[in-house]
């Protein structure tokens, strides 16, 4: 090839001329459709592009096929450390199938338009992670993109949803510090205390127990938020020997607040999060976790995204992992 080739770059016309064949039958060979083409003409053009070094312009790839090589996946931030790994193992899933990812923040209020903007980048499927609220949801159902909503706690209309099992996960935790440690009087601290099936799961536990709910302290799922919720359950409630945290990294936050006090965990207040992040075992103490196990998950969403499922709930067992912050050697 001339340089004036090598400078204009080299394009499917050139993969034709060398292989013998049509563009057309170029891009059913690299399309996998929608036309056959026989063995030896599929060998000869993939051998030509092998020795051009022709790459697809995806781009005009996804105009003409009106699918892209991208899936799309919405987080609430990747500032938050489980929806960074969780965007991690999304890509890893992705690109098992030769995909790209393309990951966007959006806040509730943002993610109907998040949405819009992906689907008219012809996004192969859409990834939620984000919260789906009343008008996310119909933007989803009115896309017409494939669509997986993880991190979910029950079913969404018509909608594929994924999910820890939230409630069972954080019962496994509080009746670990019932049964194991002898708490009586256990706190619940972030996120949401309405509606919230980790919230749901400190309840039922306790009450299974024949035990009174400890306080419940709404707020974030952040280390500062944690450090935050920390504080004002040492200095109003004083009688709370065990915490359930609503993420690792709440927790974190909530040892740094305990340790400022001059106190530690477990001999001053116990703890047990919820997520399963790498920092949990780096924690000091490393902290007694319920891990979601993300990689299935994300594993799964890509999967069942490609292969347009579009109902229907999965559950995900969370397995509860002990460690020192709440007693345990």
């Amino acid at each position: 090839m001339s340089g004036a080739d090598q400078r204009r770059g080299v394009t499917r016309a050139d993969v034709a001329r060398l292989a013998g064949v049509s563009t057309a039958v170029v891009s059913y060979t690299l399309n996998d459709g929608p036309k056959p083409v026989a063995a030896a003409t599929k060998a000869r053009v993939l051998e030509a592009v092998r020795l051009l070094g022709y790459r697809p312009n995806a781009a005009a790839r996804a105009l003409s096929t009106g699918q892209s090589d991208l899936l799309a996946l919405v987080v609430p931030t990747v500032e938050q450390s489980y929806f960074a790994h969780l965007a991690a193992a999304v890509e890893r899933a992705a690109a098992a199938h030769g995909l790209s990812l393309i990951v966007a923040n959006a806040m509730p209020d943002r993610v109907a338009p998040v949405v819009r903007g992906l689907v008219g980048r012809q996004v192969r499927g859409l990834i939620i992670a984000a919260e789906a609220t009343a008008d996310a949801t119909k933007e989803f159902l009115a896309a017409g993109t494939p669509t997986v909503v993880i991190n979910q706690a029950s079913p969404i209309g018509s909608l594929l949803t994924l999910g820890p099992d939230y409630r069972a996960g954080t019962m496994n935790g509080v009746h670990h510090l019932i049964e194991a440690h002898g708490h009586r009087r256990i706190a619940y601290l972030g996120g949401d205390v309405d509606g919230d099936e980790r919230v749901r799961g400190w309840t039922d536990a306790l009450s299974a127990a024949g035990l009174a709910l400890g306080p419940a302290l709404a707020g974030g799922f952040t280390p500062a938020d944690g450090r935050t919720a920390m504080r004002a359950l040492l200095r109003e409630h004083p009688e709370v020997t065990a915490a359930f945290c609503a993420s690792d990294q709440l927790a974190i936050g909530a040892l740094a607040a305990l340790a400022e006090t001059g106190g530690r965990a477990p001999d001053d207040l116990a703890l047990v999060s919820f997520d399963g992040s790498p920092e949990a075992e780096f924690a000091v103490p490393a902290l007694t976790t319920v891990n979601v196990p993300i990689d299935a998950m994300a594993h799964d969403a890509v999967t069942r995204v490609l292969d347009d499922i579009s109902a229907g709930h999965v559950r995900y067992e969370a397995e509860l992992i002990v460690r020192r912050s709440c007693g345990c050697q």
